[in-house]
């Protein structure tokens, strides 16, 4: 643990590790006393104030530094931003240098008001804030490198430009660029930031659960920037000219190292990617017979069409992998298998497969009219026979009983109910899936759990469920619902479909597996390399986290190509740079009372036009319709453009 020497951030003052204020929030910051092994962190700088843990930092070259930054992030759109921040990293330059004069701390107080009070983007806006604070706690300093004449040696820092969507986002897209390049009119390069990280855009402009927007500081003055549907505009505009243009900039040798890969779903397709990018063969093996894994089979096409998927996971080829199809792990090969066809590297992602059962009486009986719901979304997704009722219940309250309860109604179901144990509020379903259920006239049953299956002659005939009512809170904070004592009642239905959660297949890994579990029965990684138990085996996505988001399995695909690529060419995996500075961001907005302070230019959020209700519940076409040029461009001009500078500096 490292003791803060002196900080201020926010106008609140950490003297000696103390602060009345912020006692608990302090822990996160002393506790990174180390940039990584061996090598201690000194100051911290950022966009509200400073961190000083080592007294014998140098502050004016910091300073210097950190403007630096500032000034090559400007856009250069508005006057105070562009010209004053260069202004500054001349003076700061000066000072560093033992070149400046008294005069020069008086014009840089002066121009860092004037960039803060003037600038159209927040980069501008919090850029100056920390030049403010040292000249403001540590004036001597910069005073005596001008009396005495002090040079300053150029030392080297750790940067990081970001933005509160950036770090929500699991790949950490940037997206202030690409919206950027969106208000420019310049949609190819708009797309090729996205694709730096994420080569299914166009996939995720439909599905993506948004953690960027619940983040965008926008949502603060009125409604969060669309991200998501700008997102899936440029990536409809501009795809096909983007996968070609990935294509030819791949180069792979003939003899570069090999890496397998279980499972073409998000995860899969992301690693296969980048590690294409990075030169290496790819071949993945995918159990179903074509690419896209829960993404083609659990999400119905009304909000995903299969060919948008397959589109984009067209790229995978066009940039000379391979996929091998109607492979199952555990029935045509094995992990030893594939060691020794001669691949040097394994990246497993086979996601959740099955279904989690409900655990109440009737189930066990397997009766006609019970399906899994991710069996039910397979089939239908599949086309393959499925006996539909006529009145089905759901139970859950997540996005695949959304899938699954909409699926039913185009199916040619009459009624829907879907039972859920708690509020409404407490769903975690996107709220727009639940909005448009209600639109098209599914029933939901709030505090409600079932309680048996009521099975006669071999068939679903009903289930009986019971009330909840919420009690005291549980571990995770939420209060727990319990039981109404005689409340219990029968819906009568004659199809069932449980959408309470999934669970990993691990029969495919052996008996006894061939890899260390969890206690949930996931594959246990090394949380910050993703390596498995098994020196060249890697595993990452729903199979590690259980079920979770598209987005968050592609996070786990891009992270796990640097770490195979670090094994590949040092036989070690370290953390990344971008893993190091996000640890030291997390840690400082843990103290970061955000707020926005400025009113925010363009119009009010532009909704998406989606078919009515008439004429999307009979089929599985698109819901959502995208937008015209002219929208897009006026959402993406409500974009704030919070860029925020962190800066480290480390004694080696």
């Amino acid at each position: 643990m490292a003791d803060i020497v002196f900080g201020i951030w926010d106008g609140q003052i950490v003297h000696n590790g103390k602060s009345e204020l912020w006692a608990p929030k302090l822990a996160p910051l002393q506790d990174i006393a180390e940039y990584e092994p061996g090598n201690p962190i000194q100051a911290i700088m950022g966009w509200d104030g400073f961190f000083v843990f080592d007294p014998s930092v140098d502050l004016v070259d910091m300073a210097r530094a950190y403007m630096e930054v500032v000034q090559r992030e400007s856009c250069g759109k508005c006057v105070p931003c562009r010209m004053g921040t260069r202004v500054a990293v001349d003076l700061l330059t000066r000072i560093a240098d033992g070149k400046g004069s008294e005069e020069d701390i008086h014009t840089l107080r002066k121009v860092a008001r004037l960039v803060r009070e003037g600038s159209m983007c927040e980069l501008g806006h919090t850029g100056m804030n920390g030049v403010l604070y040292l000249l403001d706690h540590y004036e001597g300093v910069f005073r005596e490198s001008i009396t005495k004449g002090v040079r300053h040696p150029r030392r080297s820092y750790h940067t990081k430009v970001t933005a509160p969507c950036i770090e929500a986002c699991p790949e950490r897209l940037d997206i202030p660029a690409y919206i950027d390049y969106i208000r420019s009119g310049r949609y190819t390069d708009s797309l090729s930031i996205i694709q730096e990280k994420n080569p299914l855009a166009s996939v995720c402009g439909r599905v993506c659960v948004r953690f960027c927007e619940f983040a965008c500081r926008r949502g603060m003055l009125d409604d969060p920037v669309d991200i998501k549907h700008l997102k899936r505009f440029v990536s409809d505009v501009e795809l096909e000219a983007a996968v070609k243009k990935q294509a030819k900039e791949v180069r792979i040798a003939p003899d570069a190292k090999r890496v397998a890969i279980v499972g073409a779903g998000p995860a899969g397709i992301t690693a296969a990617y980048h590690l294409l990018r990075k030169g290496y063969r790819v071949e993945i093996f995918e159990a179903m017979d074509e690419p896209g894994g829960w993404a083609a089979f659990g999400i119905p096409d009304y909000r995903l069409p299969r060919q948008v998927l397959r589109n984009e996971a067209e790229v995978v080829l066009e940039m000379g992998g391979q996929i091998h199809y109607n492979q199952r792990l555990g029935k045509d090969f094995t992990l030893k298998d594939l060691r020794d066809r001669g691949f040097d590297a394994i990246f497993l992602a086979i996601g959740c497969q099955l279904g989690t059962s409900l655990g109440i009486p009737g189930e066990e009986l397997q009766p006609k009219g019970y399906y899994p719901g991710v069996e039910f979304l397979k089939r239908v997704n599949r086309n393959e026979p499925i006996e539909m009722g006529s009145k089905v219940v759901v139970v859950g309250g997540g996005n695949v009983a959304m899938d699954c309860s909409r699926s039913s109604l185009r199916m040619g179901a009459k009624e829907v109910h879907l039972v859920y144990r708690r509020t409404k509020a407490e769903m975690p379903a996107d709220k727009v899936e639940i909005h448009e259920a209600e639109e098209e006239g599914v029933h939901f049953h709030f505090l409600t759990n079932p309680t048996r299956l009521l099975v006669e002659d071999g068939r679903v005939v009903g289930m009986e469920c019971i009330r909840m009512e919420l009690g005291e809170p549980d571990k995770s904070g939420r209060r727990r619902p319990v039981p109404v004592e005689g409340s219990e009642f029968v819906i009568e239905c004659d199809m069932v479909l449980p959408a309470i959660g999934q669970k990993m297949d691990v029969s495919c890994l052996g008996d006894p597996p061939v890899l260390k579990l969890s206690r949930w029965n996931t594959v246990e990684v090394n949380p910050d390399t993703l390596q498995t138990s098994l020196e060249c085996v890697f595993a990452g996505g729903d199979c590690v986290s259980g079920p979770a988001t598209l987005i968050e399995a592609m996070a786990a695909g891009f992270r796990v190509s640097h770490s195979i690529d670090q094994y590949l060419r040092f036989g070690r995996v370290e953390l990344t740079e971008e893993e190091r500075m996000s640890r030291v961001l997390r840690a400082v907005a843990a103290v970061d009372e955000d707020m926005v302070d400025r009113l925010g230019r363009g119009v009010q959020r532009i909704q998406i036009p989606t078919r009515t209700v008439e004429e999307r519940v009979d089929d599985f076409e698109e819901v959502e319709m995208g937008w015209a040029p002219e929208d897009a461009l006026l959402e993406a001009d409500r974009c704030l453009r919070c860029y925020r500078i962190l800066l480290v500096a480390t004694e080696k």
